[in-house]
């Protein structure tokens, strides 16, 4: 079994992923910052990583660039509720980027497709 890595800074936003993510039995790992998200884990164990874009002590893109520098094929994707449109932008060219909470069932979709390859 691989594992997700969940990024978010929201306590509220960590215990909706969480829910689901043990709901389908998907193995994670889940930090609230970017310097301990991108030191979480061996990337090459991880089969995906959902994260915040605004992540207080960083971006989810500089930890997206980080997981990539070790998995260059890492499937990784963001789940927001503050970007601007340019943040957006800029993370969508490295992975899907998904609203919050409205995108919770399209960001664990997501999930899914990604634990399945």
């Amino acid at each position: 079994m691989r594992r997700v890595l969940i990024a978010d800074d929201s306590p509220i936003a960590r215990r909706l992923l969480l829910d689901r993510l043990e709901q389908a039995g998907i193995d994670h790992v889940v930090e609230a910052d970017s310097r301990r998200a991108a030191s979480a884990c061996d990337a090459s164990r991880l089969s995906c990583a959902l994260l915040d874009l605004d992540l207080g002590d960083g971006t989810g893109t500089d930890v997206a660039l980080d997981l990539r520098q070790t998995t260059p094929a890492l499937p990784v994707a963001f789940f927001t509720a503050s970007a601007t449109d340019a943040v957006r932008a800029d993370a969508a060219t490295l992975g899907p980027v998904f609203e919050k909470p409205h995108g919770l069932d399209q960001a664990i979709a997501w999930i899914l497709r990604a634990e399945d390859d």
